[in-house]
């Protein structure tokens, strides 16, 4: 029996290890995963002090320590949140389990590529993967592979995003799961379901985030890093929110925590509205409950915006679209009811009706509102008026308007002379503006 056989099973791994740095099978830079070694789970909060390296990054630990580096400073400079990091370094130690750490950047060819997103789709503890978080974590190994300055080609993942934003159906499912609760359990659902913020965001709440004697709470969404700086935004706190927190907010110190920390509440509310026989609820769909109801009542507005920490109504619209056709409904038949009890006589159009009326007011043709037609009547006779004439003079008031051979208007028409036709200069001059003008022209001529 050689040296390696006397070896205990973690010494024979890491004594494989050695001499094939490789990994296992076909695929180098792999952990075998029929080893009778399992690797010690790489914990994230170690992958988030990864410190860059001074040149080149040449290994994947390496290229990872570059993504979350430049993920630090974003937040340091309030562009990402401190969420953003946690996932990304979670992302990075799920991945440092499926290929070393060591692993040569130039040993990382598509084909290995896929077979490492293909072992994380298998996912942990029997539980697949679903599209959307192994596309995030093909997103984590590409972008740390292009800041080292590589161009992986990533194979394609098929997801279709189907949002699932199962909730609370009435306040009387509340009620039950509430009842059912301890005390101090029962603050947390109750600050969940009427405040909309996430689990993190409702254990970081303090006394300060909350006056029952104004009516007044300040919601959180640190995972969108809401309002760039802007932390928290104050907020009308509901009435069942204020009944529940009032008399433990009373008995808080300065700087204390409003709300006691709930681990495994998912599993908790889990079990708990099975046996009450509800729907399924976790954590998260706490806050699903709360803006299904906004949607319901209110619709999309920009108040839902603030709320919720989104940037626009993108993600809202396709995640509580369920919400949306109650409200549609109750818009279109009020719209259907305004319109049909306020329906006025139709109105007759005027080919229909053949004649005109003319607004009500006074005129210079006839009777008030009388009916008339188009038919235009003879033309009056008789000498301009001064008024008429000194309408269709411009400002230097020596000259006329109009064209060559049109006369100055009479009664509001224009005549055109024909061949033959004279005009004394009375008629045509009543005020001798054009007599001292043709007198003039007969002098330099």
């Amino acid at each position: 029996m050689n040296a390696i056989g006397n070896l205990t099973p973690a010494a024979r791994c890491v004594q494989s290890q050695k001499e094939n740095p490789g990994g296992a099978g076909n695929t180098p830079g792999l952990m075998s995963l029929a080893s009778p070694f399992r690797q010690r789970r790489t914990n994230a909060s170690d992958m988030k002090n990864l410190s860059p390296p001074r040149g080149r990054a040449k290994v994947l630990r390496d290229a990872f320590a570059l993504l979350l580096h430049r993920t630090r400073r974003r937040v340091r400079g309030n562009t990402r949140s401190v969420a953003t990091l946690e996932m990304q370094a979670q992302h990075v130690a799920y991945l440092l389990e499926r290929i070393h750490p060591r692993t040569p950047l130039e040993r990382l060819t598509p084909k290995r590529i896929a077979r490492v997103l293909e072992l994380e789709a298998q996912g942990r503890r029997g539980r697949e993967l679903s599209g959307g978080t192994l596309r995030k974590r093909a997103s984590t190994l590409k972008q740390a592979l292009e800041l080292a300055g590589r161009r992986p080609r990533l194979p394609e993942i098929p997801y279709v995003y189907e949002p699932k934003a199962e909730h609370l159906e009435n306040y009387t499912d509340y009620c039950r799961i509430r009842d059912a609760l301890p005390v101090h359990r029962r603050r947390f659902f109750a600050a969940g379901v009427w405040t909309g913020q996430r689990h993190k965001d409702l254990e970081g709440m303090r006394r300060e985030d909350f006056d029952p004697d104004a009516g007044w709470v300040r919601v959180r969404s640190s995972k969108t890093a809401r309002g760039r700086g802007r932390a928290a935004v104050r907020v009308h706190a509901a009435p069942e929110l204020v009944a529940e927190l009032a008399a433990h907010w009373r008995t808080l110190a300065p700087g204390a925590k409003l709300l006691d920390s709930w681990p495994h509440i998912s599993s908790q509310l889990t079990r708990l509205s099975e046996r009450l026989g509800l729907p399924r609820t976790t954590a998260h769909r706490l806050r699903h409950t709360f803006f299904t109801w906004y949607v319901r009542a209110n619709g999309f507005s920009a108040e839902l915006l603030e709320l919720g920490g989104w940037r626009d109504l993108t993600m809202p619209s396709r995640v509580y679209a369920h919400a949306s056709p109650v409200r549609l409904r109750e818009q279109i038949e009020r719209t259907h009811q305004l319109v049909v009890e306020r329906r006025g006589s139709p109105k007759i159009s005027r080919k229909r009706a053949g004649t005109r009326r003319r607004p009500d007011g006074p005129n210079d043709v006839g009777d008030v509102g009388a009916e008339y037609t188009d038919v235009p009547g003879p033309c009056p006779s008789g000498p301009a008026s001064a008024e008429q004439v000194a309408i269709v003079v411009n400002s230097d008031g020596n000259r006329p308007v109009g064209a060559e051979g049109i006369e100055p208007s009479t009664n509001g028409l224009r005549v055109r002379l024909t061949d033959g036709q004279q005009l004394s200069r009375a008629a045509a001059d009543p005020l001798g503006l054009l007599h001292g003008e043709a007198h003039a022209s007969s002098k330099e001529q």
